[in-house]
């Protein structure tokens, strides 16, 4: 693993990719979550910003037709992996940017998890990929998007220590570095990482460095943003009053239909 600071948000990912999802819990509540929602709409979805493809096969083994779409090739790889593991055929993986993307199909729900939306930092890309979701809708289709809260105060946090949630394979131990900031007079929420991978085997530890910008919205933001896309029915599930897997992730959700 190189000792990089990317620019480039595809190569922080391409970095993460094959630990990231030793930092998520289990994710079943998650997976149903996102079925729960996604059933109100129909069987058709689209996940965007899919990562290495966990909720994606998690939702076409529940009996969805998924498409999943990532910029990254790394990531790609592992979603690639997990298909053929879990040998599921009812699922679509493409390498696309979803702010530029164009299928010859339309779906009945299309949605980002996990925050993913917070990478748009420009209201250029907000716009670019709010108009390609929407084209790629049905009619009464819907939007959905997961969010971090807004903070109500600047912050800058001491660097923390994260071992992974999950048992990574015999033989490789993994642990992060993280330390956050906002800014609230631009609502970006920095994150600073450092990725160490021990192949025990090779006898040191591998160390990846890198920086991500997040930019957040209250809700007011996200409603004014999605009306003017052309938007209607915008409404939000909230962490404290929906379900165990938004409260316990601290996250909440807009859902905004054609």
């Amino acid at each position: 693993m190189k000792q990089v600071r990317p620019a480039d948000i595809k190569d922080v990912y391409e970095l993460r990719a094959e630990t990231i999802d030793y930092f998520f819990p289990e994710r079943d509540d998650e997976i149903e979550f996102w079925e729960e929602i996604a059933s109100d709409y129909g069987e058709d979805v689209l996940h965007l910003m899919c990562g290495t493809g966990e909720i994606s096969v998690g939702l076409a083994k529940k009996g969805f037709n998924v498409t999943a779409l990532d910029l990254t090739n790394a990531m790609i790889y592992v979603a690639e992996d997990r298909i053929e593991e879990e040998d599921v055929d009812n699922i679509e993986l493409l390498k696309d940017d979803a702010r530029y993307f164009n299928l010859d199909k339309k779906f009945d729900f299309i949605f980002v998890s996990t925050g993913d939306y917070h990478h748009f930092t420009s209201r250029e890309d907000i716009d670019a990929f709010l108009a390609k979701s929407y084209a790629h809708l049905r009619p009464e289709g819907a939007l959905a998007i997961e969010l971090f809260p807004l903070p109500d105060d600047d912050f800058k946090r001491e660097q923390k220590e994260f071992d992974p949630l999950r048992a990574p394979p015999e033989g490789i131990d993994v642990w992060k570095t993280n330390q956050t900031s906002f800014d609230s007079d631009s609502q970006i929420l920095e994150i600073k990482e450092e990725l160490f991978v021990d192949q025990q085997d090779e006898g040191e530890a591998k160390r990846g460095e890198y920086e991500i910008q997040l930019k957040l919205f209250s809700k007011e933001e996200m409603k004014d943003i999605l009306g003017e896309s052309g938007f209607r029915n915008i409404r939000f599930l909230e962490n404290e009053q929906f379900t165990p897997y938004l409260k316990n992730a601290n996250t909440w959700v807009v859902i905004a239909e054609r």
